[in-house]
C-alpha cells in the first residue's frame, strides 16, 4: 500500500491525475471528486423546499417537484447549485471529475468515504487495474427511504495505490468511464457527454501525465514537495553531525597511516595500504550506504 510519500514520489510518474487538487491527497489515498455526468438506474421523482431539502412526498403541495428518468442524467438545478440526486433505494452511476492514468507497476482499490456513507450511501468496494487511463465510473446506492443530492465536485470515492511485484505489461481491458458498458446499462449517452468523457487524450497515459505536468496547482504543489525535503535535509545539519563527520574522517586518517608506518617498516610494499582501500574502506562503504538507504526508507 502507497502512502503518502509513496504516492508523492509516483505524482507525475506512475500515478496522473488531471485536474489536479492538492487538497485531495491524504494519508494514503487520494479523493476523487463527482463530475456533472451521473445517471440514474431507477425512475422516479422528488421534491424540495426552498432550502433544498429532499422529500418524497408533496404533502403540503407547496414543493417544486423533479423527474428522475432511468438511463438519463440525474444531474439537477436547485437554487443556484446543482447536485446528483439519489433516488431512494437505487444505484447512480457516476463518472469521477477527475481522469487517472496509472502505469503497468501500480494498482488500486476504491473505497467508500465515511461521509457519505453516514448520510445512507452503500459502501464502494472496487479495482482499477494497472495501465488504466480515464475517468473512474463509480456506482452509488442509495440504500436508505429518502432521496439524498450529491454536490458537484464534493469528493465521493477514494483510491488506495499498491506496488505490483510484477509489472503487466500488456494494455487494461477498462475502458475510459466504462463508455462500453453504457448502452447495456440502459445510459443513453448526449452528444455532449459522449465528447467530453470521450476525449482522445483521456485514454493516453502519456497525455494524462503532460496536462498533469503543465497544471499550475500540480507545479505549485511539486514545489512544496521539494522544500519539504530541503527542510528534512537542513534538520540533519548540525554541530553534532558535523563533528561527528570530521572524527570518523580523522579515525579513517589515523588508520591509513598506520597501514602505511606498517608498509614502510615491511620494506617500503603496499601490503596494508591495499588492505585498507580494497577491504577496509569498502566495508565502510558498505556501512555507510546502508545507514543512508535506512535514513531514506524512514523518511518515507
Amino acid at each position: 500500500m502507497f502512502s503518502s510519500l509513496d504516492i508523492d514520489k509516483e505524482l507525475g510518474k506512475g500515478i496522473n491525475i488531471y485536474p489536479f487538487n492538492e487538497k485531495n491527497l491524504k494519508e494514503n489515498s487520494i479523493n476523487l471528486s463527482a463530475s456533472k455526468y451521473a445517471w440514474s438506474m431507477k425512475k422516479g421523482k422528488v421534491f424540495y423546499d426552498k432550502e433544498g431539502n429532499l422529500y418524497n412526498e408533496n404533502k403540503n403541495n407547496n414543493l417544486r417537484e423533479i423527474n428522475i428518468y432511468r438511463g438519463k442524467n440525474s444531474v439537477k438545478r436547485i437554487g443556484k447549485k446543482e447536485y446528483i440526486i439519489l433516488l431512494p433505494s437505487s444505484t447512480t452511476l457516476i463518472e469521477t471529475k477527475e481522469v487517472i492514468g496509472i502505469d503497468k507497476y501500480i494498482g488500486g482499490t476504491y473505497h467508500s468515504k465515511v461521509g457519505i456513507v453516514s448520510l445512507g450511501i452503500g459502501h464502494i468496494g472496487t479495482m482499477v487495474g494497472p495501465n488504466f487511463c480515464g475517468h473512474s465510473l463509480i456506482a452509488i446506492h442509495n440504500v436508505s427511504d429518502y432521496p439524498l443530492k450529491i454536490d458537484i465536485n464534493d469528493t465521493i470515492v477514494s483510491v488506495i495505490f499498491y506496488n505490483l511485484e510484477t509489472p503487466i505489461n500488456s494494455n487494461n481491458a477498462t475502458q475510459n468511464g466504462h463508455l462500453d458498458k453504457m448502452s447495456t446499462l440502459g445510459i443513453k449517452l448526449s452528444d455532449d457527454e459522449l465528447k467530453v468523457i470521450n476525449e482522445d487524450w483521456k485514454k493516453d497515459i502519456v497525455k494524462i501525465r503532460e496536462k498533469m505536468n503543465s497544471s499550475l496547482e500540480f507545479k505549485n504543489y511539486k514545489k512544496k514537495i521539494l522544500k519539504r525535503k530541503f527542510e528534512s535535509f537542513k534538520s540533519y545539519i548540525n554541530i553534532w553531525n558535523i563533528l561527528s563527520l570530521i572524527l570518523g574522517v580523522g579515525i579513517l586518517f589515523f588508520i591509513f597511516k598506520i597501514c602505511e608506518y606498517i608498509d614502510v617498516r615491511n620494506g617500503d610494499v603496499t601490503v596494508w595500504r591495499d588492505r585498507f582501500w580494497n577491504v577496509g574502506l569498502s566495508g565502510i562503504l558498505v556501512v555507510i550506504v546502508q545507514q543512508v538507504f535506512k535514513f531514506s526508507k524512514s523518511k518515507r
